[in-house]
């Protein structure tokens, strides 16, 4: 891949683990650059576990320069107070993107299993199985949080490759 690959960060969203994957080329030949896991204490205060993560974020952002950042939308169900912390985690990672000028594209579970895996209710398992193939890992992406944030960014190029094609059509 040349410096000037089109790149992607994936954004696998929660306040005790946030999910980051960058990927840089097309739909039809990525590879990964950098993936891993935001981890926060519990024991530490709402508010500077969100700051952790935003900072982290923000960090990646600038080291490795994306061209957008995509990230999951919340599935509420029943449990109210995940979804909000999550919804936090969310938005760290959102004014990260902001501060450094980059597009953010949300993405459903189900719309990120289907473009990776080819079926919207997929395990993370087989998310986990097409991402190691799809960009020609040795080994399949730890923890699943980082494998989901890397099929975030994939879905996101997948998506690009698409839009690029209908520019300039009626």
């Amino acid at each position: 891949m040349t410096a000037t690959a089109y790149r992607v960060i994936g954004i696998d969203p929660g306040l005790a683990a946030t999910g980051y994957g960058i990927v840089s080329g097309d739909a039809r030949n990525a590879e990964a650059v950098t993936y891993g896991v935001i981890r926060t204490r519990s024991a530490r205060p709402r508010a500077e576990r969100l700051q952790a993560i935003h900072e982290q974020l923000a960090t990646l952002i600038a080291e490795h320069r994306p061209d957008e950042l995509a990230i999951e939308e919340p599935y509420v169900a029943a449990n109210v107070r995940s979804a909000f912390a999550i919804g936090e985690a969310r938005a760290a990672a959102m004014i990260a993107a902001a501060e450094h000028g980059i597009d953010v594209f949300e993405y459903q579970s189900s719309a990120v299993k289907a473009a990776v895996a080819g079926y919207g209710g997929a395990p993370k398992e087989q998310v986990q199985a097409m991402v190691t193939m799809q960009l020609g890992l040795d080994a399949p992406p730890e923890p699943l949080d980082a494998a989901d944030a890397l099929a975030l960014a994939l879905t996101r190029l997948a998506e690009a490759a698409l839009e690029s094609r209908m520019v300039g059509r009626p």
